[in-house]
């Protein structure tokens, strides 16, 4: 199943140690991509977040994925997490 997760950098969060992890968050990413998790990143224009799609098994494994990525986990990114499911929506267009 795919989920899309979108963080966002908190007002509150520290520039100066938000910044000293940027190589290791980007690791993770690259981890979870190598892994097949990650299909894709996006930052958003303002550069304040970013849209990631992952893939996994169940909403549990999604939600322990990105309380690894180590600005999540100092606390300075909030998550949404939201499941996907395929658009229906062209079936109605073509039934007889």
């Amino acid at each position: 199943m795919q989920y899309l997760v979108i963080v966002r950098v908190k007002e509150e969060a520290p520039v100066h140690k938000l910044m000293a992890l940027v190589k290791p968050e980007a690791a993770k990413v690259w981890e979870y991509y190598v892994a097949e998790k990650v299909r894709s990143v996006y930052y958003f224009a303002d550069m304040d977040g970013a849209v990631l799609f992952l893939e996994a098994a169940n909403l549990e494994e999604v939600e322990a994925a990105a309380q690894d990525f180590p600005m999540v986990e100092a606390g300075f990114l909030s998550t949404e997490i939201i499941p996907l499911k395929p658009y229906t929506g062209f079936s109605s267009l073509f039934k007889a």
